[in-house]
């Protein structure tokens, strides 16, 4: 079962947390905890198992953020979620040499949340325009603030 192997190929990253998720309420099977150091170990072990990174997102929790990474399998229904905290002012190693798709994801995430992604190849903005001062989904962004 691919629940087990992932569990069994991420043990030795020494990661917060790996547990079984409850797929009936959450919607994954496996819900691990990462630091941002280890994203791209993760990334790798979910590579090697033949998932794929379904989405990818962040989450401004006013303090700090919360990276939301899940992938899942073609061959086998087995969903995971990887939170990373991420202080804010911080950057975050990418993965899109592991996962070329994450390139878009973390343009996005960089755009919105302002958030740096180390050696990504072409981080600048998706979304809004090249001299935009702003990241519109922090918490902290006014609603009348770039809206004039």
């Amino acid at each position: 079962m691919l629940k087990d192997n992932l569990t069994k190929a991420l043990a030795p990253l020494n990661l917060e947390k790996v547990a079984e998720g409850d797929y009936a309420k959450t919607g994954y099977h496996l819900e691990v905890a990462a630091q941002p150091a280890q994203m791209p170990d993760v990334a790798q072990a979910m590579l090697d198992a033949d998932c794929f990174l379904e989405s990818f997102t962040a989450v401004d929790l006013v303090e700090t953020f919360d990276l939301v990474y899940h992938f899942a399998s073609f061959f086998e229904l087995c969903r995971t979620v990887v939170h990373v905290p991420l202080g804010k002012k911080k950057g975050m190693p990418t993965i899109s040499h592991i996962y070329p798709g994450a390139d878009w994801y973390e343009r996005e995430v960089f755009d919105l949340f302002g958030i740096h992604f180390f050696n990504h190849p072409n981080l600048k903005r998706l979304l809004l325009p090249e001299d935009a001062d702003f990241h519109p989904l922090l918490k902290d962004f006014g609603a009348s603030q770039g809206n004039d």
